[in-house]
């Protein structure tokens, strides 16, 4: 038999609680200081043709968006970036400041699968969301699945859920355009 006595001045939720907190609160700063407002949002051209692909070499996003982008002879320069880690948030930095240099791009994709809040940590990074919001051209970004809404993707021009969906967002206006010639 025993007795356990305990005293505590502040209960906080630990993991991804903390982890909520702090993305909510980055997410509130930044949406005051107008980072998401749809009037900033850039259109991508209506047929676009050379696109910056920022992904891993070694996931599955690669694979998705690769097998979905059709075969309209896009030009893609890829750029390999580690997507999850405490590497992840530099490597993508870097990558989003290398598309700033090169020049004919008709759009950026930044491409990854879904996960835990924990595991999407990169794409909630304010420096992150600065460099994409200094970018001209329109950027698409598919991370994550339907429920995992990152900062990265309120950021961006176009968000959508998927590696896929980036892909089909890609070649719409095509496959609308060989359907007309097709009729």
């Amino acid at each position: 038999y025993g007795k356990l006595s305990l005293k505590a001045n502040l209960i906080e939720i630990f993991g991804e609680g903390a982890l909520k907190k702090a993305y909510d609160e980055l997410k509130n700063k930044l949406e005051k200081e107008g980072l998401f407002a749809v009037e900033r949002k850039k259109l991508l051209s209506e047929f676009p043709e050379t696109i910056g692909l920022i992904t891993s070499s070694q996931g599955a996003a690669i694979g998705d968006f690769m097998t979905n982008l059709g075969s309209y002879g896009f030009k893609i320069k890829f750029i390999n970036s580690s997507v999850e880690g405490k590497q992840a948030v530099l490597d993508l930095i870097k990558a989003v400041k290398q598309f700033k240099n090169i020049k004919g791009l008709d759009g950026l994709v930044i491409i990854r699968g879904g996960g835990s809040l924990e595991s999407l940590q990169a794409f909630n990074n304010e420096a992150l969301v600065r460099e994409i919001l200094d970018l001209e051209i329109p950027v698409i970004c598919g991370v994550g699945h339907e429920k995992d809404i990152s900062l990265v993707s309120l950021v961006s021009d176009l968000a959508v859920s998927t590696p896929t969906a980036a892909a089909k967002a890609i070649c719409g206006s095509w496959d609308k355009a060989f359907e007309e010639l097709n009729r």
